[in-house]
């Protein structure tokens, strides 16, 4: 076995390990470094009195490619799917149903007659509407030139946002972010039983059952290359000879490998990359003041409320697991005091009494959601960093900002997926070349 090709991955967050898992099961020879003491990155779940919190709201989507690579790797992470019906729009300090269907588009009182006539008719429009098309436009132009009342046009943000958990209308592609709303209100989304890290357990499994090898706490330094990859460098000095890389990475950390920072590919496409981000408040409730109320967006406000315990077993016994997030524009810096109050403030509407029932509480005021919103201006989805480093052989890039694929943790197990098959015959390419 000593022709296998040697692929090295770095980075154990939910990418490196599901790369790890297709390039062992691939035949290569895998070695995963992580330089924390446990894999999982953005992934991991942290217990607290009982509740599973995970790094903000988390949710798969049923019809994406992360589902998709998964079930490849025989892998279904046990979950429920949260109902479409019942939820809740949060606007000027008080609460209307969310018209998702039409039903609760006929009962809301978020809007007026003719107002739900032009979004029943957008609604119908969704699926026949030719994304591809729209490649290059705004979101915001795009609703500019197909919606005259501001109010609809502010539920479809609502909408928007919590699909792609980005508040950039300007930015964002409108293909994409139609096509990630299809998602949304297609198969819809499962939240994960007992946390995301039971599918980091999974994938981590499934990489070590291929015969990966998975190294926490090791620091890599430095990719050496001349022109075709050749070594890992390791902050202890060791040198480890390796056919192909991935990068299972931020594009800052990526860079920071590749010639100090300076290798041209990172100096021009993941430069222009817009993080998205939110703040993001958990609650963990003795009890849930108002059970049937457990979801509401924001319509002037881009602002999320969900009991993501009311559907995946997340919390103890008739308590209740609560997530809220605040969607940040690209430029947003907001106080603690800020957050708390505007949180606290929909929390009062929703839940009236809830400050009687916490057991324990944690504000994120600045979370990466993900590393790249797929921007108009540059082509959308088709547009993101190339999943093969230009200019170097047999390194790659994997992660939710790499490929054309899906966004979010698609994007993450698409490109995974793409760079493990490429790298695992890393030495093949290395002798044709």
């Amino acid at each position: 076995m000593a022709d296998r090709t040697r692929v090295a991955i770095v980075g154990g967050g939910i990418a490196g390990l599901a790369a790890a898992a297709f390039a062992a099961r691939a035949g290569a020879k895998v070695t995963l470094w992580e330089r924390h003491s446990e894999a999982g990155g953005r992934a991991r779940t942290r217990g607290d009195q009982g509740f599973a919190f995970n790094m903000g709201p988390h949710a798969l989507y049923q019809a994406g490619a992360a589902m998709k690579a998964l079930r490849e790797l025989e892998l279904d992470p046990p979950g429920a799917r949260p109902p479409t019906s019942g939820g809740l729009a949060y606007s000027g300090g008080r609460l209307h149903a969310l018209p998702g269907g039409a039903v609760s588009l006929l009962a809301t009182g978020l809007l007026g007659p003719l107002e739900k006539l032009e979004l029943g008719r957008l609604l119908s429009r969704l699926p026949r509407i030719d994304t591809r098309a729209l490649v290059g436009t705004s979101l915001a132009n795009f609703l500019a030139a197909e919606v005259r009342s501001q109010r609809v046009r502010d539920v479809v943000l609502a909408v928007v946002r919590v699909t792609s958990y980005s508040h950039a209308p300007g930015l964002i592609d409108a293909g994409a972010a139609l096509d990630q709303l299809a998602l949304g209100l297609g198969l819809g989304v499962r939240y994960l039983h007992g946390g995301w890290e039971r599918m980091v357990e999974s994938l981590a499994a499934r990489a070590r059952e291929a015969g990966a090898e998975l190294r926490t706490g090791a620091r890599v330094e430095r990719v050496v290359h001349q022109g075709a990859v050749e070594a890992l460098e390791l902050a202890d000095g060791e040198r480890v000879p390796v056919d192909a890389v991935i990068l299972a990475l931020g594009p800052a950390e990526a860079s920071a490998l590749v010639d100090g920072g300076a290798h041209p590919f990172f100096a021009s496409a993941p430069a222009h990359c817009v993080p998205v981000r939110a703040a993001c408040l958990d609650l963990g409730l003795r009890a849930l003041p108002r059970p049937k109320q457990t979801f509401a967006l924001g319509i002037e406000r881009p602002l999320y409320f969900s009991v993501h315990s009311a559907v995946a077993r997340l919390a103890p016994e008739g308590a209740a697991l609560l997530q809220l997030a605040r969607y940040l524009g690209p430029d947003e810096e907001p106080a603690r005091e800020e957050l708390d109050a505007e949180f606290e403030a929909m929390l009062d509407c929703i839940q009236p009494g809830w400050r009687a029932e916490v057991v324990t509480r944690r504000l994120m005021r600045d979370l990466v959601v993900t590393h790249d919103l797929p921007q108009a201006a540059h082509g959308g989805l088709r547009g993101r960093t190339a999943g093969a480093v230009g200019g170097i052989r047999n390194l790659w890039l994997a992660g939710d900002w790499v490929g054309p694929t899906g966004m979010l943790a698609d994007a993450a197990f698409a490109s995974a997926r793409a760079a493990a098959l490429a790298a695992a015959g890393g030495r093949a390419v290395r002798a044709a070349a």
